[in-house]
């Protein structure tokens, strides 16, 4: 008994759906940005791909076929669409690779009328032909001999094999240059899909062949070549999903990533400002939730503004270093060290204004000019609380909170007895 993958239903839906997935995860961008060439490929692409497919199973075949009234009509449907979809391939990679000039509008024009021309002739050999058996598996090799209908499966397959070729070209080409982590995986997975392609189109072709010189060799059209199509379409979904949704969750990742490293340093300004409101309801995501946490902080910094020390930071951020912590980690405990003493500084001259009458206020505390003595450079990042410290200075800080708490606080202790303060408290 033959491996019959080709007879299964499960065979065709699991690429249909995949294609229908990545023709979905791009419709909201195709709804506003339909002007834009490639999204208008690539929806081509994936809506004819997701079509083909679904209509490709044995029964869905027949069924296109008595509807029509026509035998066979379904095998015109499928290969006029498997047409479109290599013309629609080497649209977009054309559109994909080369920036907007003359010369790609020119590119690209020359394809849609090649493959246009192709599928007029497709339907121009299977009406001057004759194919008035049905055949939903062997079409190609049962007609092989039969003036127009062999016309008409070489074309069809011709335009494949030419689209595959060119297309693996261009990709292999293009991959030596692609930088992006994505879109390399993405090129990756469509030279495997163009590969498996050519496969399907020599199996077709040496089985047709075959038929001319009189040998039977239809069980590679009819067995061998589907499998390889059909793992054509999954890579092409594959590739296009993660060209397209590949980068949108590694920035969720990386905003949910931050998120969760800046915790320590923002429960450390929950003791300097109040909390913000928490992101509810639909608009709540990561890169909202990210923000209030980033706003949070930069507002606990400003409040403590006018107790935080550059000199401090220096001398915590030397001895850091001196005791074998990278400058990353020494910047982080030196801005932890400086916001806990500015914290308590903070502390303390508010509980110096409740002490004091309300008709003698006291005028608000601003630290002397420090001149940063000594050589070294300044740790970045908190020297000047502004309203928006970079990420990755604040997950230094944050870091250093939650990872060296015990030399944070030996490095606090140290900067009390430097200062010649007792305590803050």
């Amino acid at each position: 008994m033959r491996w019959d993958l080709a007879g299964s239903f499960t065979a065709y839906a699991v690429p249909a759906v995949l294609l229908a997935v990545a023709f979905v995860i791009k419709l909201p961008l195709l709804r506003r940005a339909w002007q834009d060439p490639i999204l208008r490929a690539t929806a081509l692409l994936l809506g004819i791909g997701a079509i083909v497919f679904a209509s490709l199973p044995p029964g869905n075949l027949h069924r296109i076929n008595e509807i029509t009234g026509v035998p066979n009509f379904a095998g015109l449907w499928v290969y006029s669409l498997l047409t479109a979809y290599c013309g629609a391939c080497l649209w977009l990679i054309i559109t994909w690779r080369e920036p907007p000039s003359a010369v790609r509008r020119r590119r690209t024009r020359t394809v849609r009328m090649v493959y246009a021309a192709i599928i007029l002739g497709l339907w121009t050999t299977f009406l001057l032909g004759d194919p008035h058996v049905e055949r939903l598996r062997d079409l190609d090799t049962y007609y092989a001999n039969t003036p127009w209908m062999r016309e008409f499966a070489l074309l069809y397959l011709v335009a494949h094999m030419v689209s595959a070729v060119v297309a693996a070209g261009i990709l292999w080409a293009w991959f030596k240059e692609v930088e992006d982590t994505w879109l390399r995986r993405a090129v990756v997975f469509l030279q495997v899909a163009y590969a498996l392609g050519l496969i399907f189109d020599i199996a077709k072709l040496a089985a047709i062949g075959a038929r001319w010189s009189g040998r039977d060799w239809d069980w590679l059209s009819t067995y061998v070549a589907p499998p390889f199509a059909i793992a054509e379409a999954g890579l092409v979904a594959v590739g296009f999903i993660a060209g397209q949704a590949g980068p949108v969750v590694e920035e969720r990742r990386r905003l949910v990533r931050t998120h969760r490293r800046l915790k320590p340093l923002w429960q450390a300004m929950l003791t300097v400002t109040a909390p913000s409101a928490p992101a509810t309801g639909r608009v709540s995501g990561a890169a909202l939730r990210l923000e209030l946490r980033r706003a949070a902080i930069n507002d606990g910094l400003l409040k403590l503004a006018p107790h935080l020390s550059t000199s401090r930071r220096i001398r915590t951020h030397r001895s850091a270093t001196a005791a074998g912590y990278p400058d990353a980690a020494a910047r982080g405990i030196a801005g932890a060290v400086d916001i806990l003493l500015a914290t308590e500084a903070l502390r303390s001259a508010e509980a110096g204004e409740e002490r004091t009458a309300p008709e003698q206020p006291v005028p608000a505390q601003v630290p002397p000019a420090e001149s940063g003595s000594g050589s070294g450079p300044v740790p970045v990042g908190l020297s000047e609380p502004p309203a928006d410290v970079p990420d990755s200075e604040l997950e230094c800080v944050a870091q250093a909170l939650r990872l060296h708490a015990s030399v944070v606080e030996s490095f606090r202790r140290e900067a009390v007895a430097t200062e010649g303060r007792t305590s803050y408290a």
